[in-house]
């Protein structure tokens, strides 16, 4: 059974019954979740429990075998074409392994992010404007990366490179930030350093954010609302300082916290 929800009074977000299989395994099955404006939430869970599916399903990635999934009173898995392209540029995806270009310097990286904003001639050929050049500064800047501009992406520290990649998103001028294991890949310092760059922009811009995390330790130093998933269902909502040991144990399968992060 499903604990309590955090039910959001006028929900900015509202999936219902969203199922999607492939072959015969189930990733998602019939998960509901209301998410408000300017809320940042921890979706927790063991490896393969449905987390990424979940984000990719929000950001039109993959579309859903069933089930509705509204913003604003908007139907999003009706969407297509441009309406469909607007909608990903407003759900900007952060991924755990950077999906940076190597040999191209740190602005222009971030620079890509205006890409789905410009005419489609220009974006063809990688043409960025001042305002582009602008925006993609005053990003790197608020990160705390606007000394690494001009250095190559390959460069850069494995938490620095995460940065770029939110930097990246920003620019976008997203509503929504989904960040897929953003950390997983990184050492504790870093981890804390993406997180507070995550933490940053849902407090100082008001975007919504859902971040997938192995460590449930960030999740609740983090993010005040956790949505924990099993086997592609919602088995907990509600805030993260209700993740107790018995809580804990119904998802994972153990209350130990290093025994978690190695599950997840």
């Amino acid at each position: 059974m499903t604990d309590a929800a955090t039910t959001p009074s006028s929900p900015f977000l509202r999936l219902e019954g969203i199922t999607k299989t492939y072959g015969s395994a189930r990733a998602l099955d019939g998960v509901s979740l209301e998410v408000a404006a300017g809320e940042m939430v921890a979706v927790i869970g063991r490896s393969g429990a449905g987390k990424s599916t979940l984000l990719t399903v929000i950001n039109r990635l993959i579309d859903p075998d069933g089930g509705s999934f509204i913003c604003e009173g908007r139907d999003v898995l009706a969407l297509r074409g441009r309406n469909l392209r607007d909608w990903r540029r407003q759900c900007a995806m952060v991924f755990q392994r950077f999906n940076l270009v190597a040999r191209l310097p740190v602005l222009t990286n971030v620079m890509t992010g205006r890409l789905a904003l410009r005419p489609l001639i220009p974006s063809l050929f990688g043409i960025f404007t001042e305002e582009d050049r602008a925006a993609a500064i005053e990003a790197l800047v608020a990160l705390d990366m606007g000394a690494q501009a001009l250095k190559r992406a390959d460069e850069l520290s494995g938490g620095q490179q995460q940065r770029v990649a939110i930097a990246r998103a920003m620019v976008q001028e997203p509503r929504i930030v989904l960040a897929d294991e953003p950390v997983a890949s990184l050492d504790p310092r870093n981890s804390e350093a993406v997180m507070d760059a995550l933490s940053k922009i849902n407090r100082e811009h008001g975007i919504t954010v859902l971040i997938n995390l192995h460590s449930v330790a960030l999740a609740r130093a983090y993010c005040p609302r956790a949505v924990a998933m099993s086997a592609g269902r919602v088995v907990y909502d509600g805030p993260t300082d209700g993740l107790t040991p018995q809580v804990l144990e119904r998802i994972y399968g153990t209350a130990d916290l290093d025994a978690i992060e190695d599950a997840a």
